[in-house]
């Protein structure tokens, strides 16, 4: 019930760089799908497949920090309908990180926020309910609702695209390279037009990059692990990230990265994504 709906490929014009959107409606109609949206999230930390739809990667992400759920479950959209009477106990109190991390959508006929919040609110002040919120599912209408208003996407792009991107307040999740070396998933690298020719005494770019890759190499065979010998990747490097958006922070990426003052590379990923949904 988690799909990938389209592709943009080569968006750097180099045949790696590339944006994708996904359909995480359906993440909030059971908990089998909770658990698939969240370990498909999580599971791009540690490349592993086998993470996918595991119960155990989902009972440990439950309580990832300090007894909070991890990040991946904000990728669990949720609709909160004030006309429904277990809602109405949700949305009651005055102040919640349901409400603080939701928007009203549909000119304020619904609050979509995450699953995530949910569960830090129940954990914090169980009394506050008269019964576990974090049951609460959404019925397929609701789900066609929050397909309109919640947009995902996973991006591979170069380090900076990357950094400029997360400054954006937005549900995020990125390979780890602390858990996963060059040795279980290659390094890519971005070049882009106006470095390529770039030579110094140390030889031109992709030759730096290439020092770089073999210095990084040689201090795994040394036993440095792959959280210290990380450090030496270049800029460079690619990465992979997913992005959920609500309406108003996807309206605010696209007005600021569509503007012709943008860099191009994360202009590029705007492009991208709007000609996705647009599709």
């Amino acid at each position: 019930m988690i799909q990938l709906i389209n592709k943009k490929e080569n968006i750097f014009e180099d045949n790696i760089a590339f944006v994708e959107q996904w359909d995480f409606s359906k993440a909030n109609l059971n908990e089998e799908n909770r658990i698939l949206a969240i370990t498909q999230v999580a599971s791009i930390c540690y490349q592993s497949p086998k993470a996918l739809g595991s119960e155990s990667l989902y009972n440990r992400l439950m309580a990832e920090s300090q007894g909070l759920p991890s990040s991946s479950f904000e990728f669990v959209p949720v609709l909160l309908d004030p006309l429904n009477s277990k809602h109405q106990e949700i949305l009651a109190l005055e102040y919640s990180n349901t409400k603080k991390f939701g928007e009203l959508i549909c000119e304020g006929k619904y609050l979509l926020t995450n699953y995530r919040a949910l569960v830090y609110d129940f954990e914090n002040n169980p009394k506050a309910y008269s019964f576990d919120i974090r049951t609460t599912y959404n019925t397929l209408e609701e789900c066609n609702i929050i397909k309109e208003h919640f947009k995902v996407f996973l991006y591979k792009v170069d380090f900076p695209t990357r950094s400029q991107m997360v400054r954006h307040r937005v549900n995020w999740q990125e390979l780890s390279r602390r858990y996963v070396s060059g040795k279980r998933v290659p390094f890519d690298f971005y070049i882009s037009e106006k470095m390529k020719d770039i030579t110094s005494d140390a030889g031109d770019t992709q030759k730096i990059l290439d020092i770089c890759l073999e210095h990084y190499y040689k201090a795994l065979e040394e036993g440095v692990k792959p959280q210290e010998a990380r450090r030496i990747i270049p800029q460079a490097g690619y990465s992979q990230i997913w992005g959920g958006f609500q309406p108003t922070q996807l309206e605010n990426y696209f007005k600021l990265r569509l503007d012709s003052h943008a860099q191009w590379e994360i202009r590029k990923t705007a492009e991208a994504m709007k000609e996705l949904i647009e599709k």
